[in-house]
């Protein structure tokens, strides 16, 4: 679908998801050895359904995730029956922890307010990767992404940390805003961006919708954020 800005300029969308719900705690309590390798649960693969039920009329021409296979499946399930080919990139998957610090973390806040600091310099996520370091690499992967003129409406799926990278992106706000942004578990969000019609330079950035979730759209059904909705599961465990 063709958008045309007031001015004239090519208005293309981006709607940004996070992946469905997914446990990182095995039926034994413990943490999983890889994170990268947990699939949706139940609840997550319930949530990418009733989300695309309710975007079944966005006419997506594009879809790209992380490589992460619970991106990968929940764009499956919100894409089910378009016949959209989904893009698995490796510069979209989320931000990992150093294992050997991740398990010494005693105080479960560190785990709920973990990117509490990633906007200041030289931050890292729990020992691991730089933030900045994963900024640079996904505004980069995004920006080649928009250089290919061929989509107007893109289905991007990542996760928690990197979509705030791209909203930071939007707002031209970086990581300055990082720690303010909430992404629960296959909310979407939508950007649009403006492009000059003849010499494609983006000339604007809007973030449309921040956070939606179509299970849950006013964020009754659960007060924690999505970082202290883990802290919590691991605090349920330990007490068993």
């Amino acid at each position: 679908m063709l958008r045309t800005a007031f001015d004239g300029s090519r208005r293309r969308r981006i709607y940004l998801f996070r992946h469905g719900d997914v446990s990182y705690v095995d039926d034994k309590g413990n943490r999983v050895a890889d994170a990268s390798a947990v699939p949706l649960t139940d609840w997550g693969r319930e949530q990418a359904t009733l989300t695309g039920k309710a975007l079944q009329k966005i006419p997506f021409d594009r879809a790209v995730t992380s490589s992460f296979p619970r991106s990968v499946e929940t764009a499956q399930l919100i894409l089910e029956g378009r016949g959209l080919e989904i893009e698995p990139l490796e510069h979209f998957v989320e931000f990992q922890s150093n294992s050997s610090f991740r398990d010494q973390i005693k105080d479960l806040n560190d785990i709920a307010y973990s990117f509490r600091d990633a906007h200041l310099p030289g931050a890292r996520y729990n020992g691991g990767d730089s933030f900045e370091e994963v900024n640079t690499r996904v505004v980069s992967a995004l920006e080649e992404v928009i250089a290919e003129p061929e989509w107007e409406t893109l289905a991007l799926v990542a996760h928690g940390g990197i979509n705030r990278l791209v909203i930071g992106w939007a707002l031209g706000s970086g990581l300055s805003t990082f720690a303010a942004i909430d992404q629960n578990t296959c909310c979407v969000n939508v950007i649009d961006f403006d492009e000059h019609p003849e010499t494609r330079q983006i000339v604007r950035k809007t973030l449309r919708a921040l956070n939606v979730t179509v299970y849950d759209v006013v964020k009754e059904g659960n007060h924690l954020f999505s970082l202290e909705q883990i802290a919590a599961r691991l605090k349920v465990k330990e007490a068993v």
